[in-house]
C-alpha cells in the first residue's frame, strides 16, 4: 500500500466514524479538508463529503462539492451518484443529471482503457500459475505485494487490475462477467507453455469472491481466497457441483474479528461443502479485514498441496 494510499485510508476511517456516530457535518469538513493533500483520491473524497453534507441537510452544499471536483477532473461511476441513498436529496436538484451524465461518460472512457497486468517470475522452471485478484479499492499492484509469497515457491504470479471503477482510484469487481474479460486478456499476454500450467486464482475481499467464481466456472483447477466478500448466493449449486465433480478444490482464510465479510464467507464455505466441493478453511484469531503477517509462510503451505497437474 502506497503511502498516499494509507493516508486516503486513514481519512476515510475518520470520516466514517463521523458517520456512524450521526455527526454528519463533522465527517464532511474530515474529508474537505484532505483534499488538497490527497490528489489521486479527489473523487473519492468529494463523494464521500457529498454523501455526509446530503445527510446534514445540506444539499446544495454537496452539489458543490461534485461540481468541483468534476470541474478538476474527476468522475464517478454512475450507480454511486444515483443509487446511493445518502446522496437522494440532490436528485432534484438542477445540473444534477448532467453531472451524472459528465461523469458516467468518462467513467466508461477510462474503464475502456485495460491496465496491465503484473507479472513476477520465479528463478526456474514456474510449477504453477497463480492469477492473483485485488480486493477493492486496490490494485494489480496491491495483489502483485500481497501474493508474492508464491513467487519464491516457484510459481508464476499473474496479477489483474480490474477494469470496472466507481473512480479514478476505486477498481473493485462488481460484474462477474467483466471479471473474467479482465482476467482472459492478461491470460492472454502468457505464451502457451506458461498458460498450460496448473493454475490457482487467488484474490482478496472483492477479488476473492472473483477467483472463487472464476474457478468454479473452470477458470482455474483451484483457488485461495483471503477475506472474501461473497455470499452463499452468488453461487449456483449445479455449478458448484460440477465444478466439485471436475475435482477443483479451495481455501478460504478469514480472521476471527473481520466485521466486514466473515458471517456471509462462512455461510459461503458451508454451501460450496454442501454442493460437494472440498475447500479448506482457515479462521486466523484476532484479525480483521486484511492480510495476516504471516501470510506469506501460510500460502506457501497451501500452493504445496496443489496437485502438480490439472
Amino acid at each position: 500500500m502506497s503511502d498516499e494510499q494509507s493516508r486516503y485510508r486513514a481519512v476515510e476511517e475518520e470520516a466514517f466514524a463521523s458517520y456512524g456516530a450521526g455527526r454528519y457535518a463533522e465527517g464532511a469538513a474530515t474529508a474537505i479538508a484532505a483534499i488538497p493533500r490527497l490528489p489521486r483520491y479527489r473523487a473519492d473524497l468529494a463523494h464521500l463529503a457529498a454523501c455526509l453534507l446530503a445527510l446534514a441537510g445540506r444539499p446544495d452544499q454537496a452539489y458543490a462539492q461534485l461540481r468541483a471536483a468534476l470541474a478538476a477532473g474527476a468522475w464517478w461511476h454512475r450507480r454511486i451518484l444515483v443509487d446511493d441513498d445518502d446522496l437522494a436529496a440532490l436528485r432534484d436538484i438542477d445540473g444534477f443529471d448532467a453531472l451524472v451524465s459528465t461523469a458516467h461518460a468518462r467513467c466508461v472512457a477510462a474503464g475502456a482503457q485495460a491496465p496491465a497486468p503484473v507479472l513476477r517470475r520465479p528463478d526456474g522452471p514456474p510449477v504453477g500459475l497463480l492469477v492473483a485478484l485485488h480486493g477493492a479499492g486496490e490494485d494489480a499492484d496491491d495483489a502483485a505485494r500481497a501474493w508474492a509469497g508464491a513467487v519464491p515457491e516457484g510459481w508464476l504470479l499473474l496479477a489483474v487490475s480490474s477494469t470496472q471503477r466507481n473512480t479514478p482510484a476505486y477498481r473493485s469487481w462488481p460484474e462477474h462477467a467483466v471479471g473474467v474479460r479482465d482476467i482472459e486478456a492478461a491470460l492472454g499476454l502468457l505464451d502457451e507453455t506458461e498458460r498450460a500450467l496448473p493454475t490457482v486464482a487467488a484474490g482478496f475481499s472483492a477479488g476473492g469472491r472473483q477467483a472463487i467464481r472464476w474457478a468454479l466456472g473452470g477458470g482455474a483447477a483451484a483457488f485461495v481466497a483471503m477475506a472474501p466478500a461473497v455470499a452463499p448466493e452468488q453461487f449456483d449449486s449445479e455449478a458448484t457441483a460440477a465444478a466439485a465433480a471436475r475435482g477443483v478444490t479451495g481455501r478460504v482464510l478469514i480472521g476471527e474479528a473481520d466485521d466486514d465479510v466473515r458471517d456471509e464467507a462462512l455461510a459461503a464455505v458451508g454451501k460450496l461443502r454442501a454442493a460437494g466441493l472440498r475447500c479448506g478453511l482457515d479462521e486466523i484469531a484476532g484479525l480483521g479485514h486484511r492480510f495476516p503477517a504471516d501470510f506469506s509462510a501460510r500460502l506457501a503451505t497451501i500452493l504445496a498441496g496443489v496437485p502438480s497437474k490439472h
